[in-house]
C-alpha cells in the first residue's frame, strides 16, 4: 500500500513539474518590441494561444508588399534589365514577349491585340499595344544578341556590357520592357503580365542558375535606396512604337526591397508552436523560396512550404516559356490561390487556414473564398479562416472593401468571426509603424 501511494505521489509531482515547465517554455506572444499595430499583436497573440500544438493548423501569407516591403519579381526584372541576365535566343524571346497563361485554358494564349488602356500611349499620344512593342522590343533584343557574348557567347560583336549600356537599343530596350509590364498589368487581367514577365526571364535557365543570381538581385534590392525610378527610351531612337516617356505617364520602377523583421519574427514564433507557415505569391516560385528560405533573410520558411507561379522545364532541366499546370496546379494569382490553397494545403491537413496575410487585390479570393467576407461564397464547407491580417496600403480595389471591414470592427467593440486586422507602415522607410494607418511615399 505504501508503495502504491510512494508511486501515486511522485506520479503527481512529475505531472506538476511537466505542466509548469510546459507553461515556462511555451511563449504565445510575438516579439514584444515589433512595431505591430497594438490590436493587430493583441489578435494574433490570441490566435497563437489557442492554436498552438494543434497539428491542423497552418496560416498562409503572401509575399511581395505582405511578407516583406517590395516587390521581390520586379525588383529581379530590373536586375536582370540593368544586368542583361537574359537566356534566350531571339526567336525564343519572340515567342515569350506575345504569350501569357491563365486559368481559363491549359495552354499558352496570344495577349490580344487590342490596344492599351490610357495613360499607356507613346510621346506623340499613339495608342500602342503588344505587336508595336514585339516589334522593337525583340529587334532591340536581336541586337544584344549579337554584340553581347555573356548572352550569347558565338556573338559576331563583342561589347562590355558598359558599352551595350550606352547604345541605343539597350536604352530603348529598358524603357519598353517596363512599359509593357506595368501596361499589360494595367490592360489585361493580372496573370497576363504575372506570367509574361516570368516567360522572359527566367527562359533558359534551370532552377539552380536563376536561383544564383536571385540571392544576388535580392542583396542589390536591399541596398537600394526607397525611391521611384522611371526608365525613358532614346529620344532619338523611334522605333515602331515610338518614343516611351514612362516618366511622363506615371509609369515608375518602386526601387528598394527590405524584410519586415516584425513578419520574420512571426514565422518563427509561428513554427515554434507548431503552427506551419505557407506562402502564396503570383511571383515566380523559385524566387520567392530564395528570399524566405536563405536564413540570411530571418524568414526560415521549410522547404515546399512556397506555392508560387511555376514554369515547365524542358529535358535538360531548363525553364521554357510555359506554365506548368501538371496535377491541376493553377495560375497561382487571384483565383488561382483559392484553388492550389484548397487542392494542397486544405487536403494535406483537413482544415483551412487558421490566418490569412495579404495587402492587394490579387489576394481578395484568397481571404474571402476561406472566411465567406464581403458576401462571397466559400470554395468549401471546413470552418472558415479566422483571422485576417491586411497591410493596410491604403488601396481601392476590392481589397478596399477588406480593410474598411477591419477598420469598422475597430470601431465596434464586439465578437467578430472572422477577425480583420490592420497593419500600418511608413512606405519612406520601408518599416512597419505601431498603427492601422499607412505613411504614404513621399518624393525624396
Amino acid at each position: 500500500m505504501r508503495n502504491h501511494r510512494f508511486y501515486f505521489l511522485l506520479l503527481m509531482v512529475t505531472v506538476v513539474v511537466s505542466i509548469t515547465f510546459f507553461s515556462l517554455n511555451n511563449d504565445y506572444s510575438i516579439k514584444k518590441n515589433g512595431n505591430w499595430a497594438p490590436n493587430t499583436k493583441i489578435q494574433i497573440d490570441a490566435l497563437i494561444k489557442s492554436k498552438s500544438g494543434n497539428p491542423n493548423a497552418y496560416v498562409v501569407f503572401d509575399w511581395d508588399n505582405t511578407s516583406i516591403f517590395g516587390d521581390v519579381q520586379e525588383n529581379l526584372f530590373v536586375y536582370q534589365l540593368n544586368n542583361l541576365l537574359f537566356k534566350l535566343t531571339p526567336e525564343e524571346f519572340k515567342y515569350a514577349f506575345v504569350h501569357y497563361a491563365d486559368n481559363s485554358a491549359i495552354e499558352n494564349q496570344l495577349i490580344p491585340e487590342k490596344d492599351f488602356s490610357p495613360p499607356y500611349l507613346n510621346n506623340e499620344k499613339m495608342p500602342l499595344n503588344i505587336n508595336l512593342l514585339a516589334e522593337d522590343c525583340i529587334e532591340d533584343y536581336t541586337f544584344i544578341y549579337n554584340n553581347y557574348r555573356a548572352i550569347n557567347p558565338e556573338s559576331i560583336g563583342d561589347l562590355t556590357l558598359d558599352q551595350i549600356k550606352k547604345t541605343h537599343q539597350y536604352k530603348n530596350f529598358v524603357a519598353k520592357m517596363y512599359f509593357t509590364y506595368l501596361a499589360l498589368y494595367e490592360s489585361y487581367p493580372s496573370n497576363t503580365a504575372y506570367t509574361w514577365v516570368i516567360y522572359v526571364t527566367a527562359t533558359g535557365f534551370t532552377s539552380e542558375e536563376l536561383k544564383n543570381f536571385v540571392e544576388k538581385s535580392i542583396d542589390w534590392g536591399i541596398n537600394q535606396k526607397i525611391t521611384r525610378l522611371y526608365f525613358d527610351s532614346d529620344q532619338s531612337f523611334i522605333g515602331r512604337a515610338g518614343i516611351i516617356n514612362n516618366s511622363e505617364i506615371g509609369n515608375y520602377f518602386s526601387q528598394g526591397i527590405r524584410t519586415i523583421e516584425e513578419v520574420a519574427s512571426l514565422f518563427n514564433h509561428l513554427e515554434k508552436n507548431n503552427i506551419s507557415v505557407y506562402i502564396s505569391t503570383a511571383s515566380h516560385q523559385d524566387v520567392v523560396e530564395v528570399f524566405a528560405e536563405n536564413s540570411k533573410y530571418g524568414y526560415n520558411l521549410p522547404k515546399n512550404h512556397v506555392i508560387g507561379m511555376r514554369l515547365r522545364k524542358d529535358t535538360s532541366g531548363k525553364f521554357i516559356p510555359y506554365y506548368d499546370y501538371s496535377d491541376g496546379y493553377a495560375v497561382n494569382g487571384k483565383e488561382g490561390k483559392t484553388i492550389n490553397i484548397n487542392n494542397l494545403l486544405v487536403q494535406k491537413y483537413g482544415s483551412n487556414p487558421v490566418m490569412i496575410a495579404g495587402d492587394s487585390d490579387g489576394d481578395y479570393n484568397m481571404i474571402t473564398e476561406f472566411s465567406g467576407l464581403d458576401g462571397i461564397r466559400m470554395i468549401n464547407n471546413l470552418p472558415k479562416v479566422e483571422l485576417v491580417l491586411i497591410i493596410n496600403r491604403m488601396k481601392f480595389g476590392v481589397i478596399g472593401k477588406i480593410c474598411s471591414i477591419g477598420f469598422e470592427q475597430l470601431s465596434v467593440k464586439k465578437s467578430h468571426s472572422p477577425k480583420v486586422v490592420l497593419q500600418g507602415r511608413d512606405e519612406n522607410s520601408g518599416k512597419w509603424i505601431p498603427s492601422e494607418k499607412t505613411i504614404k511615399y513621399t518624393s525624396n
